[in-house]
C-alpha cells in the first residue's frame, strides 16, 4: 500500500513539474521567436525605406540583366514592373527565383511569407515601388530558424533529464517522509489484529457463560435479572461481532484474508441466501430475485455468502416500505450481482465513505451495527479481484453492483 502510494504522489509530482517546465518551454519559445522574426522583418524593411529609391531607378534601367548571383548578400530582391514583369534583381540562392514566382501571391498588394525550399527557410516580403511596380524581398532565416529549434530541443531534453532527478529524488523523500507513518500504521495495525485475536477467548467464554447462567438459573432469577441477562447477552454477542470483524480487516489489510477457493454454482448460491432472507421480509417490503441460472464463479463459498449477507442485510434494514431487487447476470464474461432497494438512500456527500471503516451516514440510516459491514464486504470483494460499487438517491433507494470477473 505504501509503495503505491509513494509511487502515485511520485508520479503527480512528477507530472506536476514536468507540466511547469514545458508551459516554461512553451512560452519561451514563443517569445524568443516572436523576438527574433520581427527583428528579421525589421531588418528587411528597415532595406526596403533605405533602397526604395534605388530600386525605382532600377525600373527604369536598361543597361543590367535580369537577375544578378551574390551568395554574400543578406538580403536578396526581385523587381517587377506595373505588369508584373520582372525587370531586375539580386538573388542570394541559385533558381530560387523561379520558387518565388510559383509561391508569391501577385494579387495581394503587400505580403510577408515564410516559406520552405529544400531544407532552407526563407522570408519574404512584398512591398509596393508608388506606382511603378513592386518589388519582393527576402532573406535566408535557416540559421535562426535552426538556432531556435535547437534551443527548444535542448530545453526538452534538459526537462526531461531533471524530471527523472527529481522523480527518483521526490520518491526517495517521499519514502523517508513516510517512514513515521508507515511505522504508526504497521504497529495500530499489529495492536488492532492482536487485540481482536486476543479478546475473542474472553469474550466467547464470557458468552457462554452469561446463556448457561440464563438456562440454569432462570427460575432462581427475577424478570429484571432476566432483562439484565438478555441485555448482556446481546452486547457479549454484538461485541464478539465486532471483534470477529475487525480481525478480518486485519487480515485482509495484511493481504492475510485466508480463502479457500473452489468452482461455486454462484446462481444457486445467491438463491440459497435470498431464501434464508424471505424469513426477515415484513409484509410491507416485497422481495424480488432475479438469478440467471448456470453461473459459476471460482472463490470462497463461505466469504461470498458473508458478503451477500451484509448486502441483503443492510438492504432490508434500510428499507421499511418498498422492494428490495436481487439479480444476478452475465455479462462479457463478468459475473454481475445487483442488489437494489427503495429505502431512505445514501446522501451524495456520504457516497464516496460508505466503504470506510466505522463510518457512518446521517442520522436516518443509523440503524445498529458499528459501521464495519461494508468494510469488510468491499474487503471481500477486493481479495476476489472484483470490484463494488453504489448509487444512491436520497428518499427512493440504493444500488450496490458486485462485479467478479
Amino acid at each position: 500500500m505504501f509503495n503505491q502510494l509513494k509511487a502515485k504522489l511520485t508520479v503527480i509530482f512528477t507530472l506536476s513539474l514536468l507540466c511547469l517546465l514545458l508551459s516554461f518551454i512553451g512560452v519561451l519559445y514563443f517569445l524568443i521567436s516572436h523576438e527574433i522574426n520581427d527583428n528579421e522583418v525589421e531588418e528587411i524593411r528597415v532595406y526596403y525605406d533605405k533602397e526604395k529609391g534605388d530600386f525605382i531607378e532600377d525600373l527604369f534601367e536598361k543597361k543590367h540583366h535580369l537577375l544578378e548571383y551574390d551568395p554574400n548578400r543578406s538580403i536578396f530582391y526581385y523587381i517587377y514592373n506595373q505588369k508584373g514583369e520582372l525587370v531586375y534583381g539580386k538573388e542570394t540562392v541559385q533558381s530560387f527565383f523561379e520558387f518565388i514566382e510559383g509561391n508569391s501571391d501577385s494579387k495581394a498588394s503587400i505580403f510577408t511569407k515564410r516559406i520552405d525550399w529544400g531544407q532552407q527557410h526563407f522570408l519574404i516580403i512584398k512591398q509596393p515601388l508608388d506606382t511603378h511596380g513592386f518589388v519582393i524581398l527576402g532573406m535566408d532565416i535557416t540559421g535562426e530558424k535552426h538556432l531556435i529549434e535547437n534551443i527548444t530541443w535542448t530545453l526538452f531534453a534538459l526537462t526531461l533529464f531533471f524530471s527523472l532527478i527529481y522523480a527518483f529524488l521526490g520518491y526517495y523523500f517521499a519514502g523517508q517522509a513516510m517512514k513515521p507513518i508507515k511505522t504508526a500504521f504497521n504497529q495500530q495495525e499489529k495492536f488492532v489484529s492482536d487485540a481482536s485475536h486476543e479478546l475473542r477467548t474472553p469474550l466467547s467464554i464470557f458468552y457462554s457463560s452469561v446463556d448457561l447462567l440464563m438456562r440454569e438459573e432462570k427460575s432462581n432469577l427475577s424478570r429484571f435479572g432476566q432483562e439484565v441477562l438478555q441485555d448482556v447477552k446481546t452486547e457479549a454477542h454484538l461485541m464478539n461481532k465486532l471483534v470477529n470483524d475487525l480481525l478480518i480487516l486485519a487480515r485482509s489489510d495484511k493481504n492475510q484474508l485466508i480463502l479457500v477457493k473452489k468452482e461455486v454454482n454462484l446462481s444457486l448460491l445467491l438463491t440459497s441466501v435470498c431464501k434464508r432472507f424471505f424469513r426477515k421480509v415484513l409484509n410491507n417490503t416485497q422481495f424480488e430475485q432475479k438469478v440467471q441460472s448456470g453461473i459459476y464463479l471460482v472463490c470462497d463459498e463461505t466469504r461470498i455468502q458473508q458478503l451477500l449477507y451484509i448486502l441483503l442485510d443492510n438492504a432490508l434494514r434500510y428499507t421499511k416500505e418498498g422492494k428490495v431487487t436481487v439479480t444476478l447476470t452475465l455479462k462479457a464474461g463478468e459475473k454481475v450481482i445487483t442488489i437494489e432497494d427503495t429505502g431512505c438512500g445514501i446522501a451524495k456527500e456520504d457516497l464516496p465513505f460508505i466503504f470506510d471503516r466505522f463510518y457512518r451516514a446521517d442520522v436516518t440510516r443509523e440503524k445498529g451495527g458499528a459501521g464495519l459491514g461494508l468494510s469488510i464486504a468491499n474487503a471481500i470483494v477486493t481479495a476476489h479481484g472484483g470490484e463494488i460499487f453504489v448509487s444512491s438517491t436520497i428518499g427512493k433507494g440504493s444500488v450496490f453492483t458486485v462485479i467478479f470477473k
